[in-house]
């Protein structure tokens, strides 16, 4: 991934705010931005790069590996993180997402597919050898499940700008896979909101430069008209997660830091990690609901790390 420029790292240390374009909504300044830092929870040399958390009905954390071990780990407060099961041999999964039955869907950028894991660790294919061009493709990367029991997936295509709109796929529940958007440059991060009814797309559009895309989904579970919901100058955007309020949190990749995002496009809070390779976020559920667990590595990609920060807007879980 993208090493910022020293000039980007002195904006940081100098406590630089980041400055969003959307229509007419002013840049937010430093002053203005309350910052906290999250607690480091687990790492480990074995997980290498970790992706993708989310919580199941239990409390228990599940995450992906892609390091010596590739896979999912399941961690939780009294036992710390184990391995839970080795899938994508090649790179290791990349995203992951958790339904209300337990289901874990998973990607496996490496072996281009996307999976199933039921709670008894039955693992199914849902979907391969979808890609229009796989000599273009980087492979599934992050992922939701929709009320309508479709899956969205993006595939970056590339990760700063510096290469063709990526693409982000449509399963729908009868194991179909179709294109359900092709003109989002670098589609990386995914989620949907409370009600159902919107798909949201983090993309990079340059080294420095990340955008927000709202999809309005149609009856059919197609795209409907995209609008931009903010453009956020000093972040490299990775996966991201919706509060109650309706607003995003944005993890940024490079930068350790996380942004709070009004649905109007304005950046309301920021949250730091000590590591800088913060690659996605997501809200605990239940009574765990005002947790939102961070992963993140070394930038080096060695060491694996996860971080916890208590909100105080609440998930939607």
């Amino acid at each position: 991934m993208y090493k910022p420029t020293c000039l980007l790292w002195i904006m940081l240390l100098a406590g630089c705010a980041p400055t969003v374009r959307q229509n007419t909504v002013p840049s937010t300044t430093s002053s203005s931005l309350p910052t906290s830092q999250a607690q480091l929870i687990a790492f480990d040399k074995t997980w290498g790069n970790t992706e993708g958390p989310a919580v199941d009905s239990k409390g228990v954390l599940y995450f992906c590996a892609r390091g010596t071990f590739k896979g999912i780990v399941a961690w939780t407060e009294s036992q710390g993180g184990r391995p839970y099961l080795a899938i994508d041999s090649v790179n290791g999964p990349g995203g992951l997402w958790i339904d209300e039955q337990d289901n874990i869907f998973v990607t496996g950028p490496g072996e281009r597919k996307v999976f199933r894991v039921t709670r008894d660790k039955k693992v199914t294919v849902l979907a391969e050898k979808f890609e229009p061009d796989p000599s273009s493709s980087r492979g599934p990367n992050d992922l939701v499940v929709a009320p309508n029991k479709s899956i969205y997936f993006t595939d970056p295509n590339g990760f700063y700008g510096d290469a063709p709109p990526g693409t982000v796929y449509r399963l729908n529940p009868e194991g179909k896979v179709t294109v359900f958007d092709k003109s989002v440059t670098g589609p990386n991060g995914i989620t949907i909101s409370k009600d159902g009814k919107s798909i949201f797309v983090a993309g990079n559009v340059g080294k420095s430069t990340s955008k927000i895309t709202q999809f309005p989904l149609l009856d059919d579970g197609s795209a409907g008209a995209k609008s931009e919901v903010a453009v956020i100058e000093n972040c490299v955007a990775d996966g991201m997660d919706m509060d109650r309020e309706g607003n995003i949190w944005l993890t940024c990749y490079s930068f350790g830091t996380a942004y709070r995002i009004s649905p109007d496009g304005r950046v309301l809070e920021t949250l730091t990690t000590e590591q800088k390779a913060l690659t996605n976020c997501f809200f605990g559920r239940g009574s765990d609901s005002s947790s939102l667990y961070l992963t993140s590595s070394d930038m080096d990609r060695v060491t694996g790390y996860v971080y916890r920060a208590r909100t105080a807007v609440p998930g939607f879980r």
